[in-house]
């Protein structure tokens, strides 16, 4: 079976808009709720780019079934993994079994604006593989001491511990990312922009092969797909709407280190209308969305990440409300 989560984008909407639509997505039936953990945006024009932590524990208190989660922290550099992990234990406190934790490596717009610099992609999966030892070292409770090459602890105890587990999700979109998230992560976040023959290739081939490696059955963990998504009845409209979110098909962006979000911006123009309309969905049809999330489907994913960068995201919601999740037998909330 398939489920749906509703993603959005701080740096796209308000902190207000943004809790009206995971209200909305848990009303339509989404099973989950992610939200962008970045410090910079994508792009600089007519933008927002409020706090990831707040905007969760704000929707919570407006919520009641919807699982809500992170698409994803970076606890390696702006983070210390110590504070991650005592924030996403007191929402687990207060939100028992509603509550992910989504990490990843990181962007340099979100670091390097911070101060904290952008090593090499060998050092920030190093941090990331440590981070996640951290994070479960400090839930289990009690005094923790720890000595790695990135991270300390000296007797170190969260008193405010979560009443249900927090699975942690990795991202990943290439090999190596893809093998941690096998052996270390409780699912894998991937993007369904990588294209299928890469994601069917080198990720997934990568994750099994991880969960094998660290002696996990092949069922034990999610696989995730994020979908990029602009939905309205002028398609001309939607597309549109793609443009300032378009430089993250570009590998280079997640790669180098470029934080200016108005470099990034540039950086858009790069991409064409046939590249965006080929890799994300851009049509107001229900058998174009239904057909791509049936491939997914066939490769294994349980979920799909959908994030809506539609003009309207009321209207987005309500054409998935009524076309598209009842399709895959989700109802209504």
């Amino acid at each position: 079976m398939v489920t749906f989560g509703y993603h959005v984008l701080p740096e796209w909407f308000s902190p207000e808009r943004i809790i009206e639509g995971l209200v909305m997505a848990e009303e339509a039936g989404f099973t989950i709720g992610w939200i962008s953990d970045h410090f910079h945006p994508w792009f600089d024009r007519g933008v927002n780019c409020s706090f990831a932590w707040t905007l969760l524990s704000a929707t919570a208190e407006r919520t009641r079934r919807i699982k809500l989660g992170t698409a994803v922290t970076a606890p390696i550099l702006r983070y210390n993994p110590a504070i991650v992990a005592q924030a996403f234990a007191t929402m687990g406190y207060l939100y028992p079994g509603r509550v992910i934790l989504g990490l990843g490596t990181g962007e340099a717009l979100n670091e390097v604006p911070a101060g904290v610099g952008w090593p090499s992609f060998r050092e920030r999966l190093e941090r990331l593989e440590e981070a996640v030892q951290v994070i479960r070292l400090l839930w289990k409770g009690g005094f923790v001491s720890f000595r790695g090459k990135y991270y300390r602890l000296r007797g170190a105890k969260l008193y405010t511990l979560s009443k249900s587990e927090i699975p942690i999700y990795i991202a990943s979109s290439g090999q190596s990312t893809a093998y941690v998230a096998g052996k270390l992560g409780a699912g894998l976040i991937t993007l369904a922009g990588l294209g299928f023959d890469w994601i069917k290739e080198i990720v997934i081939t990568s994750y099994k092969k991880g969960l094998a490696d660290a002696g996990h059955s092949a069922a034990k963990g999610d696989l995730v797909c994020e979908v990029i998504c602009s939905y309205d009845e002028d398609e001309k409209k939607a597309l549109k709407n793609c443009r300032p979110f378009s430089a993250t098909l570009l590998p280079l962006i997640f790669r180098a280190n470029v934080s200016d979000p108005r470099e990034i911006e540039e950086y858009g123009n790069m991409v064409s209308e046939e590249i965006i309309l080929e890799r994300w969905i851009v049509s107001s049809r229900p058998e174009d969305h239904i057909e791509r999330y049936s491939r997914l489907a066939e490769l294994g994913f349980n979920h799909i990440e959908i994030v809506d960068i539609s003009p309207d995201h009321r209207s987005f919601i309500k054409f998935y409300k009524e076309k598209i999740l009842p399709y895959f037998g989700q109802q209504p909330g």
